[in-house]
């Protein structure tokens, strides 16, 4: 009895340790083939269809903060972004739409609306005027 109860628990916990580390992994993944545009819109992200002209909510309240000034890295396969709060931090978001923020104390606390992201990587950021960030 207790030998048979020993081998429901070992295998209970690495079917455990299984799905745990598929979702670890799948928690950074990136964009890289998807045939998706997406729209941000506050802190919402919608898929279009290029094609039909559709769209429909795939995350809603991905960040505390708006994201802006979005562009897709073509060097790492992620988005980028702006976040109106917490103020000066960017944003990288994975295909599953997780979010991972970077605080840096050089950006302005407001007026970034324009980004993209370079194809050797580098995130630009452009508020009003005629200065950009990188």
């Amino acid at each position: 009895m207790i030998k048979h109860l020993h081998n429901s628990i070992t295998k209970i916990l690495f079917f455990l340790l299984i799905i745990l580390s598929i979702s670890i992994t799948a928690q950074d993944e990136p964009f890289n083939c998807d045939y998706n545009a997406y729209l941000f819109q506050r802190n919402d992200i919608y898929a279009l269809d290029l094609a039909s002209g559709s769209s429909y909510v795939v995350k809603e309240d991905v960040t505390e903060g708006s994201v802006n000034a979005v562009g897709y890295n073509p060097a790492d396969g992620y988005i980028w972004g702006s976040l109106s709060t917490p103020a000066k931090t960017i944003v990288r978001i994975g295909k599953n739409f997780n979010v991972e923020t970077f605080y840096i104390d050089e950006l302005p606390t407001s007026s970034r609306y324009v980004g993209d992201v370079s194809s050797e990587g580098i995130y630009y950021l452009k508020g009003g005027g005629t200065s950009f960030l990188k």
